[in-house]
């Protein structure tokens, strides 16, 4: 095999490995327990005029829930990013399943972008963070959350 002939071999499959990942973590990202796009969509477009496509799932926010909740009246959540403080403009939570989608809403103004509360999860859906920063971008991280007793009434 000559040289050529090698490289493109390797980059072709270097190129099948990285696209394999994507995919693969895309699957992962969208089979969450409960998800429920339509109803996350009409709550992001009646709160930020976005839709889930304008949303890009980040690294930089760390999203902590319990993945099984007694009640879903009380479900414990953090949410911290991982990026200096002017650049953050708001922090957003959602959940899929929920009547009304937005969960809550804070501004930031170049304090920690960090918060922490309880919610209402409704039924086993997803619970969404998307952080909005200040050029833009709406960045998100999800977490199922599988409640085994309802939360809202």
């Amino acid at each position: 095999m000559d040289r050529r002939r090698f490289l493109k071999a390797s980059a072709g499959a270097v190129a099948g490995a990285v696209l394999a990942s994507q995919l693969t973590s895309g699957l992962a990202q969208s089979a969450l327990e409960g998800e429920d796009l339509a109803n996350l969509e009409k709550g992001l477009q009646a709160t930020l005029k976005r839709g889930v496509r304008d949303l890009t799932a980040s690294r930089d926010v760390r999203l902590v829930a319990p993945s099984i909740a007694e009640s879903g009246a009380n479900v414990p959540v953090e949410i911290e990013v991982n990026l200096p403080a002017d650049q953050v403009k708001a922090i957003h939570c959602f959940c899929d399943k929920n009547a009304n989608p937005l969960l809550f809403s804070t501004t930031l103004a170049g304090v920690l972008p960090y918060y922490a509360t309880r919610v209402r999860v409704a039924e086993t859906a997803p619970v969404r963070a998307v952080i909005e920063t200040k050029d833009g971008r709406f960045l998100m991280a999800s977490q199922s959350v599988r409640v085994t007793v309802g939360g809202c009434g």
